[in-house]
């Protein structure tokens, strides 16, 4: 049974349907912002013992398409998470990052309320289990670095990938990358080969493209 039920309600608050609570409003966005972290370590924890014989940069583009918009927008659809999330009719229009969205902060509310190891259970036993077929999906090419240059061309914008830091050293060294678009960052990135970062750094550039798109 859930312990904070005002966790798991705020998870399906859109910014555009925010609440006020002691003078602030608030929506779902930071519990997003801890659920994105706590996925992508759940499903890089899975892959790494999954695929013991795969290296880094695999093992990056793997957890990539496990945790694409796509993948998180129909796993929020198939779960009836999508019918629960407060949003203005105006938000939904050509946009559905918004369901993949409210399904980290779902997750985010399950760690605060439960603990890693039960949002891991949950994960990987319930919905892998039920609702993604994790060997087909790996079959699937999704290079969001690629995308993102082929976006940028078409609409005319430039793009660099920017290398901001490196944190640690030998085999814990990890790269810190920008996407950045006409200067601006798009999206950060952060994994143990330059590649790997620039593609997280791309996926969510994509997505907040996506997110930007006018409505119809």
């Amino acid at each position: 049974m859930p312990g904070n039920i005002f966790l798991y309600e705020l998870a399906f608050v859109h910014k555009s349907a925010r609440a006020e609570m002691d003078g602030h409003e608030v929506s779902n966005e930071r519990l997003e912002y801890l659920g994105d972290a706590v996925l992508d370590l759940i499903v890089a924890e899975y892959l790494f013992k999954k695929y013991p014989l795969v290296d880094e940069g695999e093992l990056t583009e793997m957890r990539a398409k496990i945790v694409s918009r796509k993948t998180l927008n129909r796993l929020s659809e198939n779960l009836g998470i999508d019918g629960l999330i407060q949003i203005k009719k105006a938000y939904t229009n050509g946009n559905k990052s918004y369901k993949g969205n409210a399904l980290e902060a779902f997750f985010g509310a399950v760690f605060l309320d439960k603990g890693y190891l039960f949002a891991k259970k949950l994960l990987v036993e319930k919905i892998f289990s039920r609702h993604i077929d994790v060997d087909h999906l790996l079959q699937t090419e999704i290079n969001f670095k690629s995308k993102l240059i082929e976006w940028c061309q078409k609409e005319k914008h430039d793009l660099d990938f920017e290398q901001i830091d490196i944190i640690g050293t030998g085999r814990r060294k990890q790269y810190f990358i920008e996407a950045r678009i006409d200067n601006e960052c798009m999206g950060r990135g952060i994994d143990f080969s330059i590649k790997g970062a620039e593609q997280v750094a791309a996926e969510k550039a994509m997505s907040k493209i996506l997110a930007m798109q006018p409505s119809e």
